[in-house]
């Protein structure tokens, strides 16, 4: 593909308990480097009928429930005309991330970076004879102490000495737990250490994506817990909002989409409508490019900063553009790179623009967004700079 630029012209472009089991034929000589699995876990679906191997809304550990019923009912109904305690039951923990640096408030009221675990959970139905996702997610955010977030990086380093580097290269489903199954002892591992540190107690923040019963829009929102109660986040860069909305009514060949409100000065919603980004002048493509290469990086951009449906259309909506007019952004000066990272998108719902998902599921198919590989990349680098020396 021609560089970027060049294009644009021509356009007129675990450490605690007991240790983990060796790995079945784990191979020798893997090198003690966090890496994008090693810190960001997307899990296998289970079979049919082994729902209880992923974690529930339900399930108690020292901080409580991951998400109590009371609180969930605060939450919009995630699915049209389905029973909001139907999906509370089917509600599982189906991805976990590690962030020791999620944007706080500014000082003296709190500190800037967070110690976070984050889980993502989606309903989990039986369709055809195999478990597969409703389109609609819980995003919970857990904030830990400085001591809480120690257990849990010391227990990353313990994955990665027994994974040894089965969990190299690029983010996937993981592999070590696809590997040994969900009742294995790596997620056996993972799961008693979020028992630990993850609940009512330490719950912070509830963001969630709904779909409609046509599956053609999808609202986005949030809630900070605030005196054991959810309390309305507003949107930024529409902070008079306290829901977004994506319509999708294209197909993966012809894209028909739309941000409902898009962030006003911003060109990204260009890209959503296959008839608008064809005829795109330079100028217009230049700056949705852009808009969404900012949104991919890390450094670019925060969740405090940009709205989710925007973060959750980037990545499926720049790869289209991209390919139709032959543009390769590695040359742009706010495309990420990540020197020692394999930062390439290996989902398997691949640019299909219904799939919203940023780190889980579009039915049975692997869904992720390049802001959460890129994110994985600056998290594995910085918790690696926290190995103990031997």
């Amino acid at each position: 593909m021609r560089p970027f630029a060049v294009v644009l012209s021509a356009l007129i472009s675990l450490a605690c308990g007991a240790p983990l089991s060796p790995l079945e034929a784990a191979p020798p000589g893997g090198g003690p480097r966090l890496t994008l699995n090693d810190v960001s876990f997307l899990l296998p679906l289970p079979a049919l009928n082994r729902e209880g191997s992923l974690l529930s809304m339900a399930d108690d550990g020292a901080m409580g429930p991951l998400l109590p019923k009371r609180l969930y009912d605060g939450v919009p109904l995630l699915v049209e005309k389905v029973k909001a305690e139907q999906l509370y039951g089917e509600l599982r923990v189906v991805s976990v991330r590690i962030d020791p640096c999620f944007p706080g408030s500014a000082p003296p009221d709190a500190p800037v970076c967070v110690k976070q675990v984050r889980l993502v959970a989606q309903p989990l139905t039986a369709k055809d004879g195999v478990l597969t996702t409703r389109d609609a997610t819980v995003h919970l955010f857990y904030s830990l102490s400085d001591a809480a977030f120690a257990k849990v990086t010391a227990t990353l380093f313990d994955l990665d000495a027994a994974a040894g580097d089965l969990t190299d290269g690029p983010l996937d489903v993981h592999p070590v737990i696809r590997r040994q199954g969900l009742d294995g002892p790596y997620h056996g591992k993972l799961k008693a250490r979020l028992l630990e540190v993850c609940g009512l107690a330490t719950l912070t923040r509830v963001a969630f994506m709904a779909v409609d019963e046509a599956g053609v829009q999808w609202r986005f929102g949030a809630f900070n817990v605030e005196g054991g109660a959810l309390v309305d986040d507003l949107i930024p860069r529409l902070p008079a909002l306290k829901v977004q909305a994506v319509q999708e009514f294209g197909t993966e060949s012809f894209r028909n989409g739309a941000l409902v409100p898009a962030a006003p000065n911003d060109a990204l919603d260009t890209l959503l409508r296959e008839s608008e980004m064809r005829f795109a002048d330079r100028r217009t493509l230049d700056r949705a490019l852009t808009s969404a290469l900012r949104i991919e990086h890390p450094d670019r951009s925060s969740p405090k900063t940009v709205d989710c449906a925007s973060c959750h259309v980037a990545s499926r909506a720049r790869r289209n553009a991209e390919r139709f007019h032959q543009v390769d952004s590695s040359g742009h000066p706010d495309f990420f790179a990540a020197p020692g990272f394999d930062l390439t998108r290996l989902d398997a719902v691949k640019d299909e623009p219904r799939a919203l998902r940023a780190f889980g599921y579009f039915g049975r198919d692997s869904a992720f967004s390049q802001r959460t590989i890129n994110e994985s990349a600056v998290v594995a680098k910085a918790l690696e700079a926290l190995r103990p020396a031997n």
